[in-house]
């Protein structure tokens, strides 16, 4: 057993015991990583805030090769995003990309990309004063294109549409979605900003949106309980 340190972002926790909780970090070094916090339900455990989803932290953790659940040794805080926690429409929606990341990562796999994309959208988000959903939509992208699931943007002719299985179309064909006029201009520059999530004045937005979580629905195959709240919550 090897005692090791580093950076983390709280991806979920889920109660183990009466006093324990076993919380899933996204780490550079170890992409998903799955600790058992004991202890941490307990009333005066300083654990439990600390563990609190979107919460950039620095741990010590307890490695054993062969074991699923590692043994979470001590944590402190690095950021706790509470622009982004105290604003419901920001909560909600950034749930989106945090769930992608923990069913895009690897479990003992490096990923310094991924972990920089969700550590820098969360701190875009916490300081974002526009369209909600634009930040969500392009966070998510960056968690896509460093995970591997990155859409095409570029197509043989002019893009007409958008197709779930890869990106953009040209007239003619298959596509599970029309470009409305200013559609592809949006998607594209959220698909291409590196530097943080560009303000967007053309296209629909929701349209825009819905392309991205149906994209990465197809791309990892699966749903997203987070979609579900933000659909429950806006409609």
């Amino acid at each position: 057993m090897s005692q090791e340190r580093t950076e983390a972002v709280v991806l979920r926790g889920v109660d183990f015991s009466e006093t324990s909780r076993i919380v899933t970090f996204l780490c550079p070094d170890r992409g998903k990583l799955a600790c058992m916090a004991l202890g941490a339900r307990q009333p005066k455990s300083p654990m439990a805030a600390l563990l609190d989803t979107f919460n950039r932290l620095e741990i010590i953790y307890y490695w054993k090769d062969g074991r699923n659940v590692q043994k979470l040794g001590e944590a402190s805080l690095l950021d706790g995003y509470p622009g982004v926690k105290r604003e419901l429409a920001k909560a909600v929606y950034a749930a989106f990309p945090l769930e992608l990341a923990y069913k895009a990562a690897q479990e003992n796999e490096p990923a310094y990309e991924l972990y920089e994309a969700v550590a820098s959208g969360l701190e875009g988000m916490e300081n974002w004063t526009g369209c909600v959903q634009i930040h969500a939509a392009w966070m998510a992208l960056q968690v896509l294109s460093t995970a591997g699931y990155e859409p095409s943007m570029e197509c043989g002719g002019e893009p007409a549409g958008f197709a779930y299985s890869h990106g953009s179309t040209a007239a003619g064909e298959p596509c599970d979605v029309r470009f409305r006029p200013g559609e592809y201009e949006a998607l594209r520059a959220l698909a291409q900003a590196r530097g943080g999530c560009p303000t967007l004045d053309t296209g629909d937005i929701g349209r825009v949106f819905a392309m991205v979580r149906r994209f990465a629905a197809r791309q990892l195959d699966t749903e997203f309980r987070s979609l579900r709240v933000i659909d429950q919550i806006f409609g």
